[in-house]
């Protein structure tokens, strides 16, 4: 049987892997195709292929803590912090479980980076002393990230004063629609994090089946203009008790596909690092995504207080993930490189 692949898809591909990126209108054409059409396969394997020549065939494990916990403000209506819908009352870790929590992510030394994770209002005071306790505790190999909610040009500055190497921050899909947030608060964030010397790592996030194609590509190229250094994919999860619970959820598969189609579409982005699926998924790793995370604390995807007891992937579970998706190294934070084999994963109690 002859496979009749579309002709426009393979002069799609062939120049995206040459470092000159996608137009707008060319990601929307990929993302046209059926998940599971030959089209998306090959996407899905062109993307897999360029990204391992790229990055060296490494991949990465950041971390997550989620720091504290209270109805948020930011009303997104997929969230189980959001105020109007969220079962959880105000919390916060104590010093002595931050540090274990980081004790527990940086035992081997090989987390690449460290998020804390704060509600969109956050205590400034209290986050300076958390990255002061952070950068106390884990080694030169481990960078140290935030994510934090709309944040002025003055305060970014004094986060990256206080150590803080870069921010994730996002203009999410229907921004202002499903959530109380202005897109063009979220916007200056990103520009404000970047002009105070902040690297940016940003999402197109969080995916849904009523969100539209041009939707999808409209919010990869957030990211893209601004000259990210880490994209992603993100599904929406159906929190259980959220307004859009309802609405379901996209598969892995899918998600896959518009990993793959945004990692070709990032490649003329310079100085690019990483490209990540969330949550991790071997689909995602096999099309274009290199990093993946580890999460412990407050989630906005999980109904439980500690993720690691429910969604939250292990540092054990990552490596493992990372190994049978094939990559032969893990990148550490110094830029360094750990062989990623079969007698790591039981040296570092992954297997």
């Amino acid at each position: 049987m002859k496979l009749n692949l579309d002709g426009r898809v393979q002069e799609i591909l062939e120049r995206g892997q040459t470092g000159v990126g996608l137009s707008k209108e060319e990601c929307i054409y990929l993302l046209g195709f059926n998940e599971s059409s030959p089209e998306s396969s090959l996407a899905r394997s062109v993307a897999d292929d360029f990204t391992r020549r790229r990055l060296q065939n490494a991949g990465v494990i950041i971390g997550q803590i989620g720091v504290d916990i209270a109805p948020c403000v930011g009303g997104c209506k997929f969230c189980s912090f959001a105020e109007g819908h969220t079962k959880f009352q105000k919390f916060r870790i104590s010093d002595d479980e931050l540090v274990r929590k980081i004790e527990e992510l940086t035992e081997h030394g090989d987390l690449y980076g460290l998020f804390l994770m704060t509600m969109h209002v956050y205590d400034k005071d209290m986050l300076l002393h958390m990255i002061d306790i952070a950068r106390r505790t884990i080694s030169p190999k481990t960078q140290l990230w935030i994510n934090v909610g709309d944040t002025d040009y003055n305060t970014a500055v004094e986060l990256k004063k206080a150590g803080v190497r870069g921010a994730y921050h996002v203009c999410r899909l229907r921004e202002g629609v499903d959530t109380n947030l202005r897109p063009e608060d979220r916007m200056q964030t990103m520009r404000n994090m970047l002009s105070a010397g902040l690297e940016l790592y940003t999402c197109c996030e969080p995916i849904g089946p009523e969100h539209s194609v041009k939707e999808i590509v409209d919010n990869f190229f957030i990211g893209i203009d601004l000259g990210c250094i880490q994209h992603a994919c993100m599904r929406r999860i159906a929190v259980k008790g959220s307004p859009l619970e309802d609405k379901g959820q996209i598969t892995d598969l899918r998600m896959a596909q518009c990993c793959a189609v945004l990692t070709l579409a990032t490649s003329k982005v310079k100085g690019f690092k990483f490209m990540s699926i969330h949550e991790p998924n071997e689909a995602g790793l096999l099309s274009g995504a290199n990093l993946i995370t580890a999460e412990s604390g407050g989630n906005p995807r999980d109904i439980i207080r500690d993720t690691k007891e429910n969604r939250g992937w292990t540092m054990g579970g990552c490596r493992k993930l990372l190994w049978e998706s094939g990559f032969t190294s893990l990148r550490l934070g110094d830029e360094s490189h750990v062989p990623l084999t079969f007698d790591y994963l039981e040296k570092t109690g992954s297997i």
